[in-house]
């Protein structure tokens, strides 16, 4: 008997962290990229031109659809010259006005901790401006326990891609009021990798199975077999 709740137990045990763990270095969002082509660096990306997010520079929020319990490691921008800042929450705009999904509160501030490798990318195929990939390692990764809808704040030139659509402001604010947001424009290439890590009640679920089990052999004294 002992034998068959040690196996179900350990069953138990691997499903619950396989189904809910993931791996390292996993990628969480990743904006579609507008079209680029070519078979080495730099390529030639059509991004440029009136209405193009290459035109909108910043500060802008970029839209990010993020999983429960994300860690995130790595924020990386395809652009001119891009820098994250920080990450917001979202708020839905309340009536009488329209349910506009929008950045709200500041969450953590990264733009001292977050170092950048540069790699040239492409260039634009209408007016020739280099775009670049920007790998950004943040020192200390973010742990976010809700998935949803989060905003990346983001510096500097606006960049090739698209992940939805973008707010700008004139500057970035730990509270986003919204009057002070411009219209939106289409979103830009923007890459967050980290992990997914399990539930803690994963961890509770397994050290209780632990205890039951431990107990239980204790209880049972030593087997006369």
């Amino acid at each position: 008997m002992r034998r068959v709740l040690l196996v179900a137990f350990a069953a138990v045990s691997v499903n619950i962290v396989t189904t809910e763990s993931a791996t390292a270095s996993q990628i969480l969002f990743m904006a579609p990229q507008l079209p680029c082509f070519g078979t080495t660096l730099p390529l030639t990306c059509f991004g440029g031109g009136p209405g193009f997010p290459i035109v909108w520079q910043g500060p802008n929020y970029v839209p990010v659809n993020l999983p429960a319990n994300s860690l995130i490691e790595e924020i990386d921008l395809w652009g001119e010259d891009a820098e994250a800042v920080g990450i917001w929450d979202s708020t839905i705009q309340p009536p009488p006005f329209l349910p506009i999904v929008l950045p709200s509160h500041e969450l953590a501030a990264f733009r001292d901790s977050i170092d950048y490798t540069i790699t040239p990318f492409g260039n634009d195929g209408f007016d020739g401006t280099p775009y670049f990939f920007f790998q950004g390692t943040l020192d200390d990764p973010i742990f976010l326990q809700n998935g949803g809808r989060y905003y990346v704040g983001v510096a500097g030139l606006g960049m090739v891609g698209g992940s939805g659509v973008i707010w700008r402001t004139s500057a970035f604010a730990t509270d986003v009021d919204r009057t002070t947001l411009s219209g939106t424009s289409p979103g830009m290439a923007i890459q967050v990798v980290g992990q997914v890590v399990p539930e803690p009640s994963t961890f509770v679920l397994f050290g209780l199975g632990l205890m039951l089990l431990c107990l239980r052999t204790l209880l049972s004294g030593p087997s006369t077999r």
